[in-house]
């Protein structure tokens, strides 16, 4: 009996402090009633742009005609054909080095027949020279003959390394006529027709980069060598890389119509905790989502966004202090999600409202509501005990 006694006058007198603290003709000054409240959290936080891009190859090699070599004989490799440093990729037509091949030829055959004959007629006047005896005059007529198809056969020998010179000279100018790859890559694009003023062949590099897109309000936020993440479709896990390259010029040509969008260039890196599984194999031209990282910080002070109370262009975050609150003005940092940094305005071990609204004021006394099977140390010590006694006064005599 004497336990129902209590907890019937305990519930009226909680009822009581309820009604003086919030209804709207108690005599009490209003209270606010904390339902949702926490401490700042200390995380890493991160600013992040998200756009798109595409794949695209790291270099590209191009290949022009050349129209002082002649036409253009034949192309010797086709599109998507993987080429390497010597593979053969065109070969322009060499008829007037193979009709003074044609001709040289000849001329090296007629004088190899000469040659020929002339070592005859010396093996033969050697013999004569060989049979007549010492001190005839017939045997110097033969020594003398010997000696004159002797230099003849000089002459000619000299004027058949000549011919092999020129022989060589001319099969170079024909190998030349062949243009070979210098690098390795995928043959991208092959031109229909011949002109100085676009590429024959063009040579994509096996290496990728990713070729991305910002507006002109973002670009000023990018910077050489930010950390960039790739999302691929269908991939739980995205590649990492830098960007390597900003564009001064817009894509398309500036307007009054539209804002300008700038490109980038991202090389991919490669990652510790990718080392034991290959990347994926992307074709050239494939879409992806960009998220680069502008800002991080290490540590920060973050709050539940929806704490932070806007102001005439400021910032606001409501702190509980010894059972009041405090409108504290706090500078803010990076928003991350529903996370946002303060800089400046407040330490990891106060306590904040998380729903602010208009109708809390500087002062105001705070209600916490405690959890009655597990009161918390923390929560308590929030309200001075001298400030208890007086709202139940207040509110057990204010009331009637």
């Amino acid at each position: 009996m004497k336990r129902a006694l209590t907890a019937i006058l305990a519930i009226g007198l909680i009822g009581t402090q309820f009604y003086a603290a919030f209804a709207d003709d108690s005599r009490v000054p209003k209270s606010a009633y904390a339902k949702e409240w926490t401490k700042p959290k200390q995380q890493n936080v991160k600013e992040t742009i998200k756009t798109t891009g595409f794949t695209a190859p790291a270099e590209r090699t191009f290949i022009y005609y050349d129209p002082q070599r002649g036409a253009i004989d034949e192309i010797l490799v086709k599109k998507g054909q993987p080429v390497q440093p010597g593979t053969p990729l065109l070969r322009y037509r060499t008829d007037a080095i193979d009709r003074e091949l044609a001709q040289l030829t000849s001329k090296q055959q007629q004088l190899s027949m000469r040659l020929s004959q002339l070592s005859e007629e010396i093996q033969g006047y050697q013999s004569r020279v060989a049979a007549t005896p010492e001190n005839n005059f017939e045997k110097q007529q033969w020594e003398e003959k010997a000696k004159e198809v002797e230099r003849e056969k000089t002459e000619l020998e000299w004027q058949q390394q000549q011919y092999e010179q020129e022989r060589m000279e001319l099969l170079k100018q024909k190998e030349e006529q062949t243009v070979e790859s210098t690098v390795d890559g995928i043959v991208e694009s092959i031109a229909p027709n011949p002109s100085t003023s676009r590429p024959l062949i063009t040579i994509a590099s096996h290496t990728i980069v990713i070729q991305g897109k910002i507006t002109e309000s973002l670009v000023g936020k990018l910077a050489i060598d930010q950390a960039v993440t790739i999302h691929l479709p269908n991939e739980s896990k995205g590649l990492g890389g830098i960007v390597s390259d900003i564009g001064s010029f817009p894509i398309n040509e500036p307007s009054f119509r539209q804002r300008s969008e700038y490109p980038f260039t991202v090389h991919l890196v490669e990652q510790a905790q990718h080392a034991n599984k290959p990347q994926p194999t992307i074709p050239f031209g494939y879409h992806v989502d960009i998220t680069i990282v502008t800002k991080e910080k290490n540590g920060a002070i973050t709050v539940p966004a929806k704490a932070v109370w806007h102001e005439n262009n400021r910032a606001y975050i409501y702190v509980i202090r010894n059972g009041q609150l405090e409108k504290r003005r706090v500078t803010l940092g990076m928003k991350q999600g529903n996370r946002q940094e303060i800089e400046q305005g407040l330490t990891e071990e106060e306590y904040i409202m998380v729903h602010p609204s208009r109708d809390l004021k500087q002062g105001m006394n705070v209600w916490i509501p405690l959890e009655i099977n597990k009161p918390s140390k923390e929560t308590i010590q929030q309200v001075r005990k001298r400030d208890m006694a007086k709202y139940f006064l207040e509110g057990f005599f204010g009331a009637f």
